[in-house]
């Protein structure tokens, strides 16, 4: 290797859609198994809506993995909404064991949502943001011996119904930003407020604390429908965008995709692209991920909906979208089998150096005459494969994944270092759900990106960059390149799905390919190059010290 440089109501209407999937065939054996209780993971959710008798509901759900204590091995932190919440150590064995400081993250008097990891002070840990109905907090890693609740200090304790959150950082001083997603306090409050609603936007200060900058952002587009957030480059010009995914059923807001256009204007400038980039869905949207499906270049999105299909827009490379779910075979549309779309996630789970795709369902009954509706029933998750031709093929059933559970979330990560990547589910009233996948014989690259750490180095060496880059890279680029022509991009993200974030390494499928071509692109602009990888191996490249790179 050498360097170079909720609904309450579903419309009639909706029963008369189709919600088919185009099923292709499945392999022999399961491709992922349930290994939930071997692997010790037992922790229940429990949840409630009740619009009619008892008046509340909080439809949410958390699952985060991430390696808390920097063993190597990647931990995983679930919510249990009205039930505790749960820190699991990952053993190294295929096990896990329940934390000795989950208690300090249980919160068991506080309803809880959606949970993401990031390392918000660049000081080598990951530290943990958890979304609630009511105060959300922050708990930082005090260097893997414990958790301290450090919200009031650094200002990020909203109190809305939250849903999701995300990291990113969008004006790439080096910092991480947070994206706080709040859905309305129906059916609680009556007349609904969506001022006590409104979705978070807090930049980074670098010394611990936060400031609320939610008032750069248009305000009616942000109030009491958010159900999920993505930092994203989607017209790659080398900044974080933001996309949120909001629920029309209390207000009609529609999806809004914020253009990051710097400083300048009296704060930071975002201009609303939602209507000219075509991203602007008036839908039921529950979750969101962003991934190159196509291998072109660019960042496209899935979107699910709770009451129609789902929509995958594909990026046309000149600031705009598509939505092709029909025409690749990935809508899943309401109808027949009354599905629900929640969490979904882009992955390659067969190593082939295309994105495969998880979608996150459960199954809606409505009575006749009384129109009593009910949406959070079991059904199977769909799983389709990637066929590299702009398309995808539904595996679910023989895939191993196909139980009938209520699932809202799902996140992904190799938890056993074998290769290929696992699946946590999230399901409603039950718990939650380890699929270990199978894997094949197909070569892949780990690769872990590390940025500067701002505390250390205040005055950065960079190759034409004019700032640090975060301690987790997150928001870098990386482009992979095989011999036989396999070109591939991925971006360091936190927050995905619905409630939770995946693993923070970089998983690349390779195919047949023994070894890959990369060029990184930091957060500041600057890029290395790394030629001949070989294949099969986890490899650590950080800012500032792998040579040619930073």
């Amino acid at each position: 290797m050498r360097a170079s440089c909720f609904i309450l109501t579903v419309l009639l209407a909706a029963l008369f859609t189709g919600f088919g999937f185009a099923q292709g065939q499945p392999d022999s054996m399961p491709i992922f198994r349930d290994v939930s209780a071997a692997a010790g993971i037992t922790a229940t959710h429990r949840g409630v809506w009740d619009d009619k008798e008892a008046m509340q509901g909080y439809l949410a759900i958390g699952q985060a993995w991430g390696d808390y204590d920097r063993d190597g091995w990647v931990d995983l932190f679930v919510t249990g909404n009205l039930d505790p919440n749960v820190l699991y150590h990952n053993d190294g064995d295929g096990g896990f064991s329940v934390s000795e400081h989950s208690q300090q993250l249980s919160l068991p008097d506080v309803p809880s949502g959606g949970a993401v990891w990031a390392d918000y002070d660049n000081d080598g840990w990951l530290d943990l943001y958890i979304v609630n109905f009511g105060a959300n907090r922050l708990f930082h890693n005090d260097g893997g011996r414990g958790f301290q609740d450090a919200t009031l200090q650094a200002g990020v304790g909203d109190t809305g119904k939250g849903t999701s959150a995300a990291w990113g950082d969008y004006d790439s001083d080096g910092w991480l930003d947070l994206y706080v997603t709040n859905w309305s306090c129906f059916p609680e409050c009556d007349p609904v407020d969506f001022s006590a609603q409104q979705d978070r936007l807090y930049h980074n200060n670098g010394d611990g604390s936060f400031t609320d900058v939610t008032v750069s952002l248009d305000y009616a587009l942000t109030l009491g429908a958010g159900f999920a957030p993505a930092f994203l480059d989607y017209d790659g010009d080398g900044d974080s965008d933001i996309y949120v995914v909001n629920d029309k059923l209390q207000n009609d807001i529609g999806n809004v995709l914020w253009r990051n256009d710097g400083a300048g204007c009296g704060h930071w400038c975002w201009t609303n692209v939602s209507s000219e980039s075509g991203a602007d869905l008036l839908i039921n949207g529950m979750g969101v991920d962003a991934s190159d499906y196509d291998n072109d270049g660019d960042l496209d999105l899935y979107i699910t909906d709770m009451v129609y299909q789902m929509h995958l827009l594909m990026n046309d490379g000149s600031g705009g979208f598509r939505n092709r779910a029909r025409s690749t075979g990935s809508a899943i549309n309401m109808g027949p089998d009354n599905g629900v779309g929640w969490g979904a996630v882009f992955f390659d789970y067969d190593n082939d150096g295309w994105q495969d795709l998880y979608v996150a369902a459960t199954n809606y009954h409505q009575t006749f005459p009384e129109l009593e509706v009910s949406f959070m029933n079991p059904r199977a998750d769909a799983l389709f494969r990637n066929d590299r031709h702009r398309g995808f093929h539904d595996v679910s059933a023989g895939s191993g994944i196909d139980a009938d559970l209520p699932t809202l979330g799902v996140a992904y990560a190799d938890y056993d270092q074998d290769g290929d990547l696992d699946l946590v589910t999230g399901n409603w009233n039950s718990g939650y759900r380890l699929y270990q996948n199978q894997g094949g014989d197909k070569r892949w690259l780990s690769l872990d990106l590390r940025g500067d750490d701002p505390t250390l180095n205040p005055s950065p060496t960079s190759q034409g960059g004019t700032s640090v880059v975060n301690r987790d890279a997150v928001g870098a680029v990386v482009h992979l390149t095989t011999a036989a022509g396999l070109n591939q991009l991925q971006t360091v993200s936190i927050g995905a799905g619905l409630g939770g974030n995946n693993q923070l390494p970089l998983h690349f499928g390779l195919g047949d390919a023994t070894a890959a071509d990369l060029r990184i692109v930091w957060t500041n602009g600057a890029e290395c190059a790394i030629e001949a990888v070989p294949a099969n191996q986890r490899l650590r490249v950080v800012y500032g010290v792998t040579a040619g790179c930073g």
